[in-house]
């Protein structure tokens, strides 16, 4: 990774924090990506690449899932991420997709996961003991079909299903019996996309392209202070301005209103851009975070990583995300944290558009684009000789 090609300020870094030294993190977030396949992409299987990812503060530990790695991490301080191997998919089932977009929810002592289908067919998992990879059926099948769930744990005890994929049709909502996993009553619309107000919400690059309908996904319900926050990411993952916005109620199946401030999760410049689908979450002081999708899109449109964001709501309860020099080191929390109060280390790049020499050059891959500040550039070497 280019963002690694730092040179740090450690001895005013050293100054500036007295006592031993603290640990930093830099989106995207130093994770080991599966090699993913993509159907119908002649890359399939070349690139490393995740999205869409959910954490979990479960028993002291954090969970990290995110799409089809075979798999899921888990960590005690968000920085030392383990990644525990294992397949969703039951025998007989055929399915490309492993954990598309999983939803994931604590209930009591037991964690639940659920992976997109559109089909119902698929089983809700559950484990008390994740950190071993323990689990088992909760129900199979659930019968609620749907494409990027989010399970969501009211403090009444009542269970939410929120879920929405589609560039046609709303985000829908519908309760979920704690007893037997199934849908209860009637699925209901929550609402749809405003691109014809909203500019953040238009499709392209540079949100200009009025001629193709943006998508909207990636549901993900937090309740604050007696109101429920609906987030969702706009326009479309392969693009810079990928973003995370939110409706708010008081009541967890609305009616909903858009907040002022949106999108409250939004990227679209520096190295690493885009930080939308993602999850809000509280670590173990209850400080929030925001957890959301990067986009590469350079050996196909889905090529993406994972970004992680100090989150909160201000004195008025209004949700919001800091993702200023979010692709710098940023100090990691060792207590109890206000996140309207930036982390950022003041460590800059130094050797930005500074003379590269290689030992060689393949093709149009030159040396000085490991120093460019892009993410979809690099250098590459002619041979993968001794050397090189």
């Amino acid at each position: 990774m280019k963002n690694i090609l730092f040179l740090l300020l450690l001895a005013t870094a050293a100054a500036a924090q007295p006592g031993p030294p603290r640990r930093t993190y830099c989106n995207p977030l130093n994770l080991d990506y599966g090699y993913t396949p993509i159907p119908n992409f002649s890359t399939a299987g070349r690139h490393r690449a995740t999205a869409d990812p959910v954490i979990t503060l479960f028993k002291g530990t954090y969970y990290l899932f995110s799409t089809n790695q075979r798999g899921y991490w888990h960590s005690k301080d968000l920085y030392d991420w383990q990644f525990i191997e294992r397949t969703f998919i039951p025998p007989g089932l055929k399915t490309y997709d492993d954990l598309c977009a999983p939803a994931v929810c604590a209930v009591g002592d037991t964690l639940l996961v659920f992976g997109s289908t559109q089909e119902k067919n698929f089983p809700l998992w559950m484990s008390t003991d994740p950190l071993h990879n323990q689990w088992k059926h909760a129900v199979y099948p659930f019968q609620a079909g749907a494409w990027d769930p989010d399970f969501f744990l009211d403090t009444d005890g009542k269970l939410y299903l929120y879920w929405g994929s589609s560039n046609t049709y709303p985000l829908y909502g519908q309760q979920i019996s704690r007893k037997t996993f199934q849908p209860m009553g009637e699925k209901k619309e929550m609402f749809g996309l405003n691109d014809k107000q909203f500019g953040w919400q238009r499709f392209g690059e540079y949100l200009d392209n009025t001629f193709l309908d943006p998508f909207m996904e990636g549901a993900w319900m937090t309740k604050h202070n007696g109101k429920y926050y609906l987030q969702y990411g706009a326009p479309g993952t392969e693009f810079s301005g990928y973003a995370d916005g939110v409706q708010v109620a008081t009541g967890p199946l609305g009616p909903f209103v858009p907040q002022p401030h949106n999108p409250f999760a939004y990227k679209p410049g520096g190295f690493a851009r885009g930080a939308g689908h993602g999850n809000t979450f509280q670590d173990v002081w209850g400080s929030y975070w925001h957890l959301s999708t990067m986009v590469v899109a350079v050996k196909n449109n889905f090529e993406r990583r994972l970004g992680l964001w100090p989150a909160g709501f201000d004195a008025d309860g209004v949700l919001y995300t800091d993702t200023d020099f979010g692709d710098y080191p940023h100090y990691l929390p060792t207590g109890p944290a206000d996140h309207l109060k930036s982390t950022f280390t003041g460590w800059m790049l130094l050797n930005y558009q500074k003379p590269v020499r290689a030992s060689s050059t393949l093709g149009g891959y030159a040396p000085n684009l490991a120093v460019d500040e892009s993410i979809k550039t690099y250098w590459s070497a002619a041979t993968g000789g001794p050397g090189e």
